[in-house]
């Protein structure tokens, strides 16, 4: 079933140039779904697409006239694929999602202001991660592993569930995608003066229960676990690091909660169990996926007092937060029950998956060298010789047995490929 959409991505291939997978994949989700939703206009970038125009323009660099040349650039591309305008500004903030930016995921809408006064979309934008990765490399990405002295001795390695990098990209993707076509919890978090941790919270879940959904869809099937087990060694290991270190945050009120704003873990395990029992629900209309999505949220996602009762039980004293819990589901039943209940669940369940996932056998370094991408391989390829060229090292970064320090260099090489090309004579 996971060459399900491997197929369709060939089928939809254009035939009259090479694409890179990552290309095949973007333009199959915009065509399917991005293009078939119709409140607001909603574009993937294709980072491939958008890195060659600059590398055509000889657009690189860190000046301030090479950042407003690209900006001009990203404001054609939007322009072309959607119609719509972008203010030099507009295109300014999505021009750092496509460089200093790349190697994260987001959903980035622009607002416009409606006759009510409300904030609204006038369009929403999906920056998937740069697709220069494998397995190990995204699986650090998504879960910080790689953080000094957040994990002390939890390795990749010795995880005990992985998930493929195929798996994470489109669920990435569809994440992102999931955030831009949310009629509920994103608008609501831009329609507020101050958004709160829990907002978040609420939102990411609707993106991830979202994506799950759309992953079965697509025939990536069974991975709804392992991502649970994924987010809450997240919610574990980098929810302590943020607590412990509240000066990297900088001041954001959202910092410190980050463990718990990814606390995913229920809504996808309720997500997990709903696919296993209505297979067919997910191929009928995205709109009632998105409309489940939201009623899986509201049941299983955190509630506010729950979210920030398990934060306090994460930053101090646990045993005194218990107590003040329980005398207040005592004394105030209807507004502390649930919370207290939730808060004891996590205590219970979190540390439960944690260890269902979490392993400490020594990483490996081993593996074959990788020679360094020169420019005088691919500096006279045209196009479709360029795709094909960086397609073939993405495949090897994923199948080669290259050693961790060559994974890293390999994915930077990459990373840097359209502008050195950019400097060919």
């Amino acid at each position: 079933m996971k060459k399900t959409l491997l197929m369709a991505l060939c089928l939809l291939a254009t035939p009259a140039f090479a694409k890179t997978e990552f290309s095949k994949l973007v333009n199959y989700v915009q065509t399917k779904y991005a293009d078939n939703f119709k409140d607001y206009p909603i574009l993937i970038f294709d980072i491939d697409e958008v890195e060659y125009r600059y590398a055509q323009a000889n657009a690189f660099g860190e000046s301030k006239e090479k950042e407003k040349q690209r900006s001009q650039i990203v404001k054609k591309y939007v322009q072309e694929k959607t119609g719509i305008e972008l203010s030099d500004n507009e295109a300014g903030t999505y021009e750092m999602y496509t460089t200093v930016l790349k190697e994260g995921a987001y959903a980035m809408p622009t607002l416009m202001d409606g006759p009510d006064r409300r904030k609204v979309f006038k369009m929403c934008a999906v920056f998937p991660a740069a697709p220069n990765s494998n397995q190990r490399l995204e699986t650090e990405r998504i879960t910080g592993l790689t953080t000094p002295g957040a994990y002390k001795e939890v390795s990749y390695e010795g995880l005990k569930k992985k998930m493929s990098y195929e798996e994470m990209q489109a669920f990435s993707l569809y994440h992102e995608l999931g955030h831009c076509m949310d009629q509920v919890f994103m608008p609501h978090n831009y329609n507020t003066y101050e958004v709160g941790a829990h907002d978040v919270h609420m939102s990411e879940s609707y993106a991830e229960v979202f994506a799950l959904m759309m992953l079965e869809r697509e025939g990536l099937k069974g991975t709804g676990q392992t991502r649970a087990l994924l987010r809450n060694l997240y919610t574990q290991e980098m929810g302590k690091w943020f607590i412990d270190n509240p000066g990297n945050g900088f001041g954001n009120p959202l910092y410190l909660k980050g463990g718990v704003i990814y606390y995913l873990a229920p809504s996808l395990l309720a997500t997990n169990e709903f696919v296993k029992r209505h297979r067919d629900f997910v191929q009928g209309p995205v709109e009632d996926l998105l409309a489940k999505a939201k009623e899986i949220v509201d049941e299983h996602a955190l509630e506010g007092r729950s979210f920030h009762g398990i934060f306090r039980a994460l930053s101090e004293d646990r045993e005194n937060v218990l107590e003040m819990y329980r005398e207040f589901s005592f004394t105030n039943p209807s507004f502390f029950r649930t919370a207290y209940r939730d808060i004891l669940r996590f205590l219970d369940f979190s540390p439960f998956l944690y260890d269902m996932i979490a392993g400490f056998a020594p990483n490996q370094d081993e593996g074959v060298e990788a020679s360094a991408l020169e420019a005088a391989d691919y500096c006279a390829m045209e196009k479709e010789e360029l795709y094909t060229y960086i397609q073939e090292k993405r495949s090897e970064l994923k199948e080669v047995a290259y050693s961790y320090e060559a994974q890293k260099e390999r994915r930077a090489q990459l990373n840097k490929v359209f502008e050195s090309y950019s400097k060919c004579d």
